[in-house]
């Protein structure tokens, strides 16, 4: 995770740009929980991003594995130590590279979150804020990995929409 895995989606959007079936300009990242991760990373790895809405996101992997429900998890995907400084741990955490991101990011979580808990989203909301970078943080509190019931569900669709269509209007 956050290794070559990186190159795999940028090398897609290049690919999909290439072919003119993509507008350089108008390109956004959302997903949840891997993608949620991946949301956050690659702004931090890349600045073609118009924006980006990570959602249940991880964002320090170091806190996570002390905070989450599975810690065995990261410690599996990574391949690494926790306790060693400089490991993937960090390394790969997009919180550690908040200063070369410069998308604006909508941040998502559910407060019940154990996978990925809500101070995740709140770590890279405060880092991205730090650096200058447009940022929200959206925690809803009846929600856990990810945001499921109603009207949550309608607040967070509606919240997604308007970001995209704030920062990659349509004909703009």
């Amino acid at each position: 995770m956050g290794g070559e895995d990186t190159a795999y989606f940028t090398s897609a959007i290049d690919a999909l740009v290439g072919r003119g079936i993509v507008d350089p300009a108008r390109v956004g990242l959302t997903g949840g929980s891997y993608g949620g991760y991946m949301s956050a990373w690659l702004v931090t790895q890349d600045q073609r991003w118009a924006a980006a809405v990570p959602v249940s996101p991880v964002t320090d992997w170091y806190s996570q594995h002390f905070t989450s429900n599975i810690p065995y998890f990261d410690a599996l995907f990574l391949d690494g130590n926790p306790a060693v400084p400089g490991d993937k741990f960090h390394s790969r955490s997009p919180v550690a590279h908040a200063s070369k991101v410069r998308t604006p990011c909508l941040n998502i979580a559910g407060a019940l979150d154990r996978c990925t808990p809500p101070t995740q989203a709140r770590e890279f909301h405060q880092a991205l804020l730090e650096h200058g970078v447009e940022s929200q943080l959206a925690i809803y509190p009846q929600e856990g990995h990810g945001v499921r019931a109603f009207p949550a569900l309608i607040d967070f669709c509606t919240r997604l929409v308007d970001w995209f269509q704030k920062h990659m209007p349509a004909g703009g």
